[in-house]
């Protein structure tokens, strides 16, 4: 509901510079398949026969969500999830699939523990972007929250990302 009324109110808002890229972000996004969070998500459910749920907590607080179930392609089967913070243009991906997708090297993988004892594992890395990755599985399904920030900026640290996915764990 608070999102509805979010978007609601930034298209009843006078045009401004701002309101401007808030409509380039939404157009962007719509032309390129993407749909709302609950429609995207009610579809990988009713493909895959597993519930999934997004995450109600976040690292900042998004002007924008976006859900795409891709039905052809590399990520075939993947429901993907994406927030938005326009301020400063940070990206929150939460990859869905019930197959493991992306295998993150175990060398470099941290392993954290998320509520309820699962295992999760958190990586960094740079580069085209700042990206930290944090992944686990939970109810048939496989996880992938991935935080996207500018090359510039520093990595998020896991415990923002460990709050993503204990948020998904009920």
């Amino acid at each position: 509901m608070t999102k509805l009324l979010l978007f609601s109110l930034l298209m009843l808002a006078p045009l401004q510079p701002l309101h401007n890229e808030v409509d380039s972000i939404t157009s962007s996004y719509l032309n390129s398949g993407f749909t709302t969070i609950e429609k995207a998500t009610t579809q990988y459910e009713k493909q895959t026969k597993l519930d999934a749920t997004p995450p109600d907590s976040f690292p900042f607080k998004p002007t924008h969500s976006f859900g795409r179930y891709n039905d052809r392609g590399y990520f075939k089967g993947s429901l993907e999830l994406e927030y938005v913070d326009s301020s400063n243009m940070d990206v929150l991906v939460v990859w869905v699939t019930e197959k493991e997708q992306e295998v993150l090297p175990q060398n470099i993988a941290k392993q954290v523990t998320l509520k309820d004892g699962i295992n999760g594992s958190y990586v960094e890395g740079k580069e085209h972007a700042s990206i930290s990755k944090l992944k686990f599985e939970y109810e048939g399904n496989y996880y992938m929250i991935e935080y996207i920030r500018e090359l510039s900026k520093p990595y998020v640290k896991e415990e923002l990302l460990v709050k993503v996915a204990n948020s998904i764990i009920h």
